[in-house]
Order: structure tokens, then C-alpha cells, then sequence
């Protein structure tokens, strides 16, 4: 990704679109639209190929908006984390063609949900979050877990079952990926 934010930086620089000495700010900008942009790149690419693209974006649009407030589990190498979130991802697509929707995924989701709203945000040692940014983030998160739990509750009033267990599949995913933040939070706690 960087490198294509390089190339892409220089070739507005030789159109002259941006000067030179503005080189890195818009290395940064688009850097940071690439790594945006690619959970649903990935998503709509693995659902071409697994057939079941709708599916694919209906589990990575609230993954990926509440993950952005909620935070949790980060890898080290940008190379893990790609290998991570593409085999994630793949799993869940999977799930979303073969769990049916019923009382225990909706027991899970709440739970999930409670989780979430319970203990986000989690920040990151890339990102400490100041105490405001804390209780913004918390409510944030709040706000688009239930947001997300009503489109889910829709989704299934209106028999689009195979939508909500996707919407279930991205909240449960957000929540997942804080568990090893939260264990380690509560193995340093009964340490001291």
C-alpha cells in the first residue's frame, strides 16, 4: 500500500495537480484511503469469487464502522494482518451461507452488543486515545451497535434472514476481536 501511495502521490506531483514539498501529507491521505477502503475491497473481491457479494459487504459495512470506535486486537506486521483479516473474513462470508438465523445467533449478537457497548473503546499502543476521545468513542460505538441491532431485528421482521445473520456476523466479529485485548486487560489486573 505504500508503495502504490508513493506512485500515486508522484503522478499528482507530475501532473502538477500537488507540489513537491506537500509530497508527504498526500503520501499519508492516500495511504489512508487505501487502508480505508480495504476491508470492502477485500470483502467485494472474496464475495465475486464465493459468489455471495451483497453478503460480503452486509458483514464488512458494520465490522468495519463499528471497529472504527470500538478498537481491539491489532497485529504487530501489516503482513499478519492482511493474512489475518483475509482469512477472517473468508471464514465469516462461509458462516454467512451456512448459519441459520435463530435464537442462539441472536443471543450471541446481544451478547456481542452488551460486550461492545460494555468495553469500548479499546485503544492501541499505535493510538492512545485522551480521556475525551475515550467517552466520544464510547458513545460513538453505543450509538452505531444499536443502530446496527435494529437493522438487524428489521432485516429479520422482513424475512431477509440470510442480511441479518450478516449484520449478526459483523457485530460478533467486532466483539471477537477485542476478546484478547480484554483477557489481557484482566491477566494485568490480577497480576498487580
Amino acid at each position: 500500500m505504500e508503495k502504490c501511495a508513493d506512485a500515486i502521490t508522484d503522478w499528482l506531483i507530475r501532473c502538477e495537480m500537488i507540489k513537491d514539498t506537500d509530497k508527504e501529507l498526500y503520501q499519508y491521505a492516500v495511504y489512508s484511503v487505501f487502508l480505508s477502503l480495504s476491508p470492502l475491497l477485500l470483502a467485494v473481491g472474496f464475495g465475486i469469487c464465493m459468489g455471495c457479494v451483497r453478503e460480503s459487504v452486509m458483514i464488512i459495512i458494520p465490522f468495519v464502522i463499528i471497529r472504527k470506535f470500538s478498537g481491539g486486537y491489532h497485529t504487530k506486521h501489516a503482513w499478519t494482518c492482511l493474512t489475518g483479516s483475509c482469512l477472517l473474513l473468508l471464514l465469516c462470508i462461509a458462516l454467512s451461507c451456512s448459519i441459520k438465523c435463530g435464537k442462539e445467533l441472536a443471543v450471541l449478537t446481544v451478547g456481542a452488543a452488551v460486550s461492545l457497548i460494555c468495553f469500548s473503546p479499546i485503544d492501541n499502543e499505535n493510538r492512545i486515545l485522551s480521556q475525551d476521545e475515550m467517552n466520544l468513542y464510547k458513545k460513538i460505538t453505543a450509538v452505531f451497535v444499536v443502530i446496527f441491532l435494529f437493522v438487524d431485528v428489521v432485516l429479520f421482521w422482513y424475512n431477509l434472514h440470510i442480511y441479518s445473520v450478516c449484520i449478526s456476523i459483523g457485530i460478533i466479529l467486532s466483539a471477537a476481536l477485542q476478546l484478547p485485548c480484554i483477557v489481557e486487560k484482566m491477566v494485568k489486573n490480577e497480576a498487580k
